[in-house]
């Protein structure tokens, strides 16, 4: 996989497929996953044709983190990473299809101009109060000891342990966007939610499609946080998205 420079001395690993001269897809993975997780979306993109790229956020996978290290992990800094990939790469202003903290991270992107149309899924617009709990990783070695294998496997530039107290303090720290911004976020706009949503509540999703003046809402009956991304109803949703812009 390819590494581009990030700024402040980071690097950043990027999967690429489709043709270099097609539309680009920015597709932004969830905290303590990879460009890999989100195949799903990969598999129902490709038949539109579009050029799809997809980063590991900084700290990440292979992914190296900048100067200052864990210290310095903001959304404004993995924005200024994949803002760097995006004129590294001659994107212009990508479409941007972000799942929990991709989406997160998407909407900042959406904020500075730097996307014609996001998609966001299952994402906080507010912090997270009981972040530093749920990604302690004592904890997550509790809820699922396979689970905790595979992120060892996973982010190699970053010790998994550190990267998820890193992002727990992160996501309970973080203001949140400004309702005034997200009121003049300047691109179209598809918010996917799940109902049976415990990590991001589904208000959050509500007022973020509400406040956007192109925004749009899809609720997934039966979904919770982890196996949104999987479901047919969801991956249809951000094709049809998708395929409208490309008109």
């Amino acid at each position: 996989m390819p590494l581009i420079a990030a700024p402040n001395g980071g690097t950043l690993l990027y999967a690429e497929s489709g043709p270099a001269a097609a539309r680009p897809v920015l597709l932004l993975h969830a905290a303590l996953q990879t460009h890999e997780s989100m195949a799903p979306l990969v598999e129902v993109l490709e038949p539109l044709g579009v050029r799809l790229v997809r980063p590991d956020l900084p700290g990440h996978g292979r992914s190296e983190l900048p100067g200052g290290g864990l210290k310095a992990l903001s959304i404004g800094g993995m924005a200024d990473a994949v803002e760097t990939l995006i004129d590294r790469l001659g994107l212009g202003a990508p479409l941007v299809v972000g799942y929990s903290l991709g989406g997160i991270v998407g909407i900042e992107l959406g904020l500075r101009g730097r996307a014609a149309g996001l998609a966001v899924l299952a994402s906080r617009i507010r912090p997270a109060a009981g972040a530093r709990a749920t990604f302690a990783p004592e904890s997550i070695r509790q809820r699922s000891p396979l689970w905790a294998r595979q992120l060892a496997e996973k982010h190699v530039a970053t010790p998994w342990e550190s990267l998820a107290a890193a992002l727990g303090e992160l996501l309970a720290t973080w203001p949140g966007f400004d309702s005034a911004a997200l009121a003049a976020l300047p691109v179209p706009l598809l918010v996917v939610q799940g109902d049976r949503d415990q990590m991001v509540p589904l208000e959050q999703g509500q007022e973020l499609a509400r406040l956007a003046p192109g925004g749009s809402f899809r609720l997934v009956p039966r979904a919770g946080h982890p196996e949104l991304l999987y479901r047919d109803e969801t991956r249809v949703a951000v094709k049809d998205f998708i395929g409208k812009l490309l008109c």
